[in-house]
């Protein structure tokens, strides 16, 4: 039986840098631009969010947001 261990902390950190990009640029551009950067941030806390919840913290060495799979060699 393999035990395959993956973890998506990688990418839940990388939309919370560009997260926190994006509103350190927000004050220092027009109104038009401030509407696409809400818009971007919705999509990232969107994106965050469908992450978190199917893959919950587990116990052991995935910490945070991974899971076990386990498959049968034929």
């Amino acid at each position: 039986m393999a035990k395959i261990a993956f973890s998506v902390h990688p990418i839940t950190r990388a939309i919370r840098r560009a997260e926190k990009k994006l509103r350190a640029l927000r004050p220092k551009v027009s109104d038009a631009e401030k509407k696409k950067i809400d818009l971007n941030l919705r999509m990232l806390e969107k994106s965050y969010r469908l992450l978190r919840f199917p893959c919950p913290k587990g116990k052991g060495p995935i910490q945070p947001y991974g899971q076990w799979f386990t498959t049968n060699p034929k």
